[in-house]
């Protein structure tokens, strides 16, 4: 890419901020593919299928989503020409608000914390690759996406996350793989990361998520 094409890049994504989900594929692809924000520069071919998937979920709107899309055997390191915030690492993942797709950024596999600290819940695009072909589509080709809930006691509800589960000395966990860690079923913000657990745990969790 040349500069010119660079500075059409640059112009075309101030133009669009007005507008971002109208706008953000050529956005994103922009900032990806220019080594003015992206180093090395990014294909951005190599995540539409997974990102015109998430764009057929119809999430509630209500809540937000860190969904992770791809890993590749690169460290790339980016910058949002909008905040200016960068994002480094060899996985890219989307929020998505509002049922539209927000941001995307690089992170690196090594990191166990949740990628997105305001986000409500995280899904491995897998998961959203099964949840789009097991169920029926609407009219537009569109999936709605719902989380499992059951009520718990008097006006409560108990989410189900739709994870993998493992019983550990009568008590369930899910198996969160993406940030490698357990989360209780009972109180979802109680969790173990794979770190902290011993082999014949471990030995456990890895056989349930063969299973």
């Amino acid at each position: 890419m040349n500069i010119r094409e660079e500075i059409r890049n640059v112009l075309k994504e101030i133009l669009n901020e007005a507008n971002p989900s109208i706008h953000f594929k050529d956005r994103v692809h922009g900032r990806l593919s220019s080594t003015l924000y992206t180093k090395p520069s990014f294909n951005y071919s190599d995540i539409e299928k997974e990102v015109e998937l998430v764009k057929k979920i119809n999430f509630n709107p209500e809540k937000s989503f860190a969904i992770s899309i791809k890993s590749f055997p690169t460290t790339f390191v980016s910058k949002d020409p909008e905040t200016g915030n960068p994002s480094v690492g060899n996985e890219i993942w989307a929020v998505v608000r509002g049922n539209e797709i927000t941001t995307i950024f690089f992170r690196n596999s090594s990191q166990r914390a949740i990628p997105v600290d305001n986000v409500d819940y995280s899904i491995k695009i897998n998961t959203l690759y099964k949840y789009y072909n097991d169920n029926e589509k609407n009219p537009d080709g569109t999936v709605d996406f719902k989380l499992k809930s059951k009520p718990k006691g008097k006006g409560r509800k108990k989410v189900e996350l739709d994870l993998p589960m493992v019983e550990l000395k009568g008590a369930k966990w899910y198996i969160d793989e993406v940030n490698e860690e357990l989360i209780y079923a009972k109180n979802t913000k109680k969790r173990l990361s794979f770190d902290d657990l011993q082999e014949d745990v471990l030995e456990k969790v890895i056989n349930a998520v063969m299973a």
